[in-house]
């Protein structure tokens, strides 16, 4: 087979593959030209197989994933961790909010030595497979560890899902046999106290805006305290107002503002972003809600109801402002440690 020491070191690879063709600067890579074109190909074509993938969050999604595959972080990321030398397969069912979204997993699973069939969104399936492609070129033996897209899923050893909450009950009830880890519908929120800078509320709108809002780790909420003005937020938001021409965000905006108008709610606006009062959370794309809160403690309250269904919070003794779509590579969905699930689930 392969081990632990040679994956890392492809996937150290792929990662250098990454960088060069996203930067355009891949001419010593040791994976082959005609892959170089096809992943450029792919991210170029890539907005118009979906509108919500265009060029800059796909080259976004992709570098960093690349600031994953580095030797000495692999490494680190996997110490003392069971490696299974591929005599256990699992089925990854991914995602398609956001471009290679469910990679976190794929990697984590061939980092534990496991064969992998993948039932991939129609949303993101082309992007993957190119990646798969590069490293079948590294080494042909990685074309036996995948199974894209399979008719059906069977004869694996541990599944892990991701779907709506209404999906997620089918999934239990269908994997009830085996060991699952199924993850549902999060978001993040973030907490603003009044004082902070213009930097501080423009880097805010990348947690908010990147990948259009659609990501578990995407800023959906705001915390503010009693009496907060919104105009130093809408005017640092101004450098995002180009969100407004993708058209699936517009023809979201457009039509809750249509909504919000003729049903006579209240409501903010700054012609590309509605904000909604209400303690809710996982408001329509094209929208933010937030509440007041009138200290700490009502703060922590909150906090605690909601835990499980926030993925980040963002704010002063939180995330720093603009860190929420940046995760780390041991940054778990869910907060829920992959690499110890598959360690317990598999042995």
């Amino acid at each position: 087979m392969i081990t632990r020491q040679q994956l890392i070191l492809d996937f150290n690879e792929l990662g250098t593959f990454i960088h060069g063709v996203v930067q355009g600067n891949n001419a010593n890579g040791k994976i082959s030209k005609p892959l170089e074109a096809a992943l450029k190909q792919t991210i170029d074509q890539e907005i118009y197989r979906n509108g919500w993938y265009d060029k800059t969050h796909v080259e976004q999604a992709l570098m960093g994933i690349r600031e994953w595959l580095k030797t000495e972080k692999l490494t680190n990321f996997v110490a003392e961790k069971p490696y299974f030398n591929f005599q256990k397969k699992v089925s990854l069912i991914l995602p398609g909010n956001l471009p290679l979204v469910g990679f976190h997993d794929v990697l984590c699973c061939l980092l534990m030595g496991c064969k992998l069939q993948i039932k991939m969104s129609s949303d993101d399936n082309r992007l993957l497979p190119v990646l798969v492609n590069a490293l079948k070129d590294l080494n042909p033996i990685y074309g036996s560890f995948f199974d894209l897209d399979p008719p059906k899923l069977s004869q694996y050893d541990a599944v892990i899902g991701t779907g709506s909450d209404s999906a997620l009950l089918h999934f239990k009830a269908f994997f009830k046999h085996v060991p699952h880890l199924l993850r549902g519908n999060r978001t993040s929120i973030a907490i603003l106290r009044g004082d902070e800078t213009e930097e501080d509320l423009q880097m805010l709108g990348k947690d908010i805006f990147q990948y259009y809002g659609r990501g578990c780790r995407s800023v959906t909420h705001l915390i503010v305290p009693k009496g907060y003005s919104f105009n130093s937020f809408f005017e640092a938001l101004i450098p995002y107002s180009g969100v407004i021409q993708n058209k699936k965000y517009g023809n979201n905006y457009e039509y809750y503002r249509a909504i919000f108008l003729l049903s006579q709610q209240a409501f903010l606006d700054n012609n590309f972003l509605l904000l909604k009062e209400t303690t809710d959370l996982h408001p329509p794309l094209g929208m933010v809600y937030y509440h007041h809160a009138s200290g700490s403690a009502e703060v922590a309250k909150y906090l605690e109801e909601h835990r499980p269904q926030i993925q980040c919070i963002v704010g002063q003794g939180f995330l720093p402002f603009g860190a929420s779509q940046k995760p780390e590579i041991d940054d778990y969905a869910d907060d829920i440690n992959t690499l110890d699930w598959l360690s317990k689930a598999l042995n």
